[in-house]
């Protein structure tokens, strides 16, 4: 019993052993107990270094201003609108002109939009076929539609033209005038068709009735080249007239207003013709007008031209050819020089009243007196 007692006592002990074991090792896995206070601040550390100063950054393009405004600056009745309705009136800003010329190309560097910017622009490039007619943007640079923050309305070309038929005509940088020289040029000389020289009765046959120098070559007028001078007493070595050198296609056909139909007015004239009433200055248009029509009158009695409802019509084809001496072409090329350019006794009158007294003496007329 003694024994017995012993070792009950003895198992109580390592019964309650394991329970405090167990429940020691439960507590190391129980909840933390709350945290205590937090201890006072440490002193502050030393300052560091200071830092390199960045690099200012560039300063941002301007914005572009796509509001409705921005646009109606320009694109109002008042302005491109009005513009773009007197361009209309340009033969060349009309489909009919544009398309019977425009897509050619030996033509179409005058008679089409496409083809005058690739002309003005590379100097080559002109066979585009489909074409319209000339644009605001044919002459100026204005903006394409991905840049219209690159606006002017600068003109394509300052430069003088190289022109078709070696001629020098240029009015330096004149109110952008050489940009119209760009077409207002002849096409030929009078050695496409007659190439001898200082022969009055050698034979001459024309052979087309589109023959002359070409529609609208003022350019060559006003200063003073293009005329045949191998034949006849009058000198034709007149030099650029005034409004080649002190006024400009700009000046006497746009003024002030920069009429886009090109239609001279008197209102632009007196700067220069002080009290002018009209563009017939002391009558001398009317007076080379009327030796003008004396001479078509003696070239339809010849048999060169035709008279009709348009004027005067050349009966000269490749199946009947027109025949003369070198005297009478001369006075035939000549006649052309004027008539190609309807303006020609106002853009170099010296220039027209020597061609008319050539003329006349060619053909056998009397010689009108200036």
């Amino acid at each position: 019993m003694r024994n017995s007692s012993k070792k009950n006592v003895l198992l109580s002990w390592l019964v309650a052993l394991a329970v405090l074991l167990v429940m020691g090792l439960a507590g190391c896995e129980g909840p933390k107990g709350p945290e205590g206070p937090e201890g006072p601040m440490g002193p502050q550390g030393p300052a560091g270094n200071d830092g390199i100063d960045g690099v200012d950054g560039a300063d941002g393009s301007d914005g572009i201003d796509m509001t409705a405004s921005a646009c109606t600056g320009c694109h109002n009745n008042d302005i491109i609108i009005a513009k773009r309705a007197e361009l209309n009136q340009h033969d060349h800003a009309t489909m009919a002109n544009s398309l019977s010329r425009g897509g050619s190309s030996t033509c179409g560097r005058c008679h089409s939009h496409e083809n005058f910017r690739a002309f003005v622009e590379t100097g080559s490039g002109m066979e585009m076929e489909t074409v319209t007619g000339l644009t605001c943007k044919s002459c100026h640079t204005l903006h394409d539609d991905e840049n219209v923050g690159n606006f002017s309305y600068d003109v394509l070309v300052t430069d003088p033209p190289e022109t078709l038929t070696g001629v020098d005509i240029s009015f330096g940088d004149a109110a952008n005038t050489n940009l119209c020289l760009q077409c207002h040029q002849p096409r030929r000389d009078f050695t496409a068709y007659d190439t001898t020289p200082d022969d009055g009765t050698d034979s001459v046959y024309v052979t087309s009735s589109h023959a002359g120098p070409h529609y609208g070559q003022m350019g060559s007028n006003l200063f003073g080249l293009g005329a045949d001078d191998r034949n006849g007493s009058a000198a034709l070595d007149q030099g650029p007239m005034a409004h080649a050198t002190g006024a400009s296609c700009v000046v006497c056909h746009m003024g002030a207003n920069a009429n886009h139909k090109f239609e001279p007015t008197v209102d632009n004239c007196t700067t220069c013709h002080a009290g002018a009433a009209d563009l017939d200055i002391n009558g001398a248009a009317t007076k080379m007008l009327d030796a003008v029509h004396a001479i078509e009158a003696k070239l339809v009695e010849l048999g060169w031209y035709s008279e009709d409802e348009d004027g005067l019509s050349s009966n000269a084809s490749s199946g009947s050819p027109l025949g003369m001496t070198g005297a009478e072409f001369t006075a035939f090329w000549n006649y052309n020089v004027i008539h190609a350019d309807h303006g020609a006794v106002y853009h170099n009158p010296p220039y027209a009243k020597a061609m008319i007294n050539n003329i006349e003496e060619n053909l056998g007329m009397p010689l009108t007196v200036w």
